[in-house]
């Protein structure tokens, strides 16, 4: 990216932008800062455009994004000039991360930060000791832009307005758009994972500080072996998939021994641009670690495993927001454990994600979406 071109779009040019009219019918969203056309921003352009409401939709995106745009909607190149100007000058900018902005939201413009997941980990102001100085200027002004956060439980909600530096008023008790359709395909799954002839297991680590404990390393502990074996034993296929933090997944071009591993043993890599909400559908067993998916995923009411081998060393790395042992679900910190989880803890796993939903009191109920409309729709009269 041009640096340039970058540095004015943050800094001069939203002296001048900021002195034009608002339009009023004008939305722009973004996702992991221009990274990707997904999540929760993704989901509410969609309905926009479904709904053929009379609004300009404009997704700011990095040149680096493949054109998969639906036909209608604007697409600009993040950090440019162009990208100042209908952010300074759209009357609402729906976002589910950081805006990398100098300058502030005008008076008049609505903000709604979706955010990306239930956090587990400490998240940025409970994590300022971790972040750069260079973020956290962003961060500030990111939170004094805000108008609106959505909040999918209880849970978020008490952690937000410290986290974030916002007012409580500002959270939206409301759920999040991209867990709208798993809350319609949540079904009552009569058949358990114990009576299923084939199993599909998908394990989805999040990634460490150290290069050398991702990938390979986060796939042998996990025993794959013992797992297939197990089923096998009980007459059942399983058919594993791994899931890779982003982080993660970007090295995995020059990471020969992993890719080697997962092909020895038949395990799917699913890719970034794969919507968790799709590939959930498909799941009848969520493996994870520390990774906030399963938050998520437990809203399908599947059985989960948290995956907790080096929880100590993690907890000092990141932080979490509290005791995994204070979490209704099975956990386990080595292969056999995984193994003992499901031979002798059958009732707490087919319940775990109904455990899990209360304990963080949800406020998913599958209209997040219809709801943020409505309030653009009342915010534009």
């Amino acid at each position: 990216m041009n640096k340039i071109e970058k540095f004015l779009s943050r800094n001069i040019f939203p002296v001048f932008f900021k002195l034009f009219p608002l339009k009023r019918k004008t939305i722009v969203f973004s996702s992991f800062g221009g990274r990707n056309y997904s999540g929760n921003p993704r989901i509410i352009s969609e309905k926009l455009q479904k709904g053929e409401l009379d609004y300009q939709l404009v997704w700011l995106l990095k040149d680096t994004v493949p054109d998969i745009l639906p036909k209608g909607i604007k697409r600009i190149k993040s950090d440019s000039i162009f990208s100042a100007y209908y952010l300074y000058t759209s009357k609402f900018w729906i976002d589910d991360s950081r805006k990398t902005i100098v300058y502030k939201k005008r008076k008049s413009q609505i903000y709604f930060q979706t955010w990306h997941g239930t956090p587990l980990k400490k998240i940025e102001f409970d994590a300022k000791d971790k972040l750069s100085k260079h973020y956290l200027k962003y961060a500030q002004n990111d939170s004094e832009s805000i108008s609106y956060l959505l909040s999918g439980n209880n849970y978020s909600s008490k952690i937000y307005p410290n986290a974030f530096r916002i007012e409580t008023e500002k959270i939206l008790n409301i759920g999040t758009p991209r867990n709208d359709q798993l809350i319609k395909e949540r079904k009552s799954h009569n058949e358990s994972i114990y009576d299923k002839r084939i199993i599909n297991i998908l394990f989805a680590p999040t990634f460490r500080n150290d290069p050398r404990d991702n990938g390979l390393s986060q796939l042998k502990k996990i025993g794959f072996n013992l797992l297939e074996d197990y089923f096998h034993l009980k007459g059942q296929e399983v058919n594993f998939l791994v899931k890779f933090h982003p982080n993660v997944n970007s090295q995995l071009a020059k990471d020969r021994a992993s890719l080697d591993y997962m092909k020895h043993h038949s395990i799917e890599l699913v890719e970034d641009s794969i919507l968790l909400e799709h590939l959930f559908s498909n799941i009848d067993l969520l493996i994870t670690d520390y990774s906030s998916i399963f938050f998520d995923y437990s809203l399908l009411g599947k059985p989960l495993i948290l995956f907790n081998y080096d929880e100590n060393k993690y907890a000092e790395e990141r932080g979490f927001y509290i005791e995994l042992s204070d979490l209704p679900v099975p956990k386990a910190q080595n292969a056999d454990d995984l193994i003992n989880v499901l031979l002798f803890q059958k009732e707490k796993l087919l319940n775990s994600s109904k455990a899990l939903l209360e304990y963080l009191v949800n406020y998913e109920n599958g209209d997040s979406a219809k709801k943020i409309i409505e309030l653009i729709v009342k915010e534009d009269n």
